[in-house]
């Protein structure tokens, strides 16, 4: 048990110096400064910072995962829940865009495996939410799922991979576009749905924020 936490509290802070000061300008002394353990004790854990690395990156992918997990925990409403989901991957584009492309940088091959991982991952989130939300009713007949997973994929892409002046608001617009795209997609009966349990929902979003921020 303790062997686990120590590895936790490694992780967690190496996360939060390769953000900060990027992923070249952080050491293993660093981290191990950082812990006030001996640098022996650090490599007991970790072969490497690419090992450490790839554990950062998987404990972002955890925690929201978690989120989502959560949220279909609190709302039993999959569409709201889809949207949750792309709020969720744009905070985290946007929180950890410098640990992101530094890692496509300098360590392609943690980058590829990773991210070829994820983008796999949300796919099948979305293919699973958007074909409930379909066999219930909540799609007009004539919306192409496929063509809508391919949008949103490509807009989730783009902004990992888009350098922009101020990536924040960047974000906040393709959010948006996803927002509007698949709201195009609903039933006039499935919005009046939404609109009515959204606050619910946007409350339950806070709440998970509050309580599980992404550090």
């Amino acid at each position: 048990m303790e062997a686990d936490n120590n590895k936790q509290k490694i992780i967690e802070t190496a996360l939060a110096m390769f953000n900060e000061r990027g992923c070249r300008g952080v050491t293993m002394d660093d981290i191990a400064q950082a812990l006030r353990m001996s640098k022996r004790t650090l490599y007991e854990t970790f072969d490497g910072k690419e090992e450490l690395l790839t554990a950062c990156l998987t404990l972002v992918q955890e925690r929201t995962n978690e989120r989502h997990r959560q949220a279909h925990k609190q709302v039993d409403e999959p569409l709201l829940v889809a949207m949750y989901m792309l709020r969720t991957n744009a905070l985290f584009i946007h929180k950890y865009h410098r640990l992101i492309e530094e890692t496509e940088r300098y360590y392609p091959e943690i980058h590829d495996r990773f991210f070829k991982i994820r983008t796999e991952g949300l796919r099948e989130k979305m293919q699973y939410g958007m074909d409930y939300v379909r066999n219930h009713g909540y799609l007009r007949s004539d919306a192409d799922v496929d063509i809508a997973i391919d949008f949103f994929c490509n807009l989730i892409q783009q902004k990992r991979i888009a350098k922009v002046p101020d990536r924040e608001e960047y974000v906040h617009r393709i959010n948006e576009m996803c927002f509007t795209y698949l709201r195009g997609l609903m039933t006039t009966d499935s919005l009046i749905r939404y609109d009515k349990e959204a606050n619910h929902f946007a409350d339950v979003v806070r709440k998970l924020d509050d309580e599980r921020s992404i550090k």
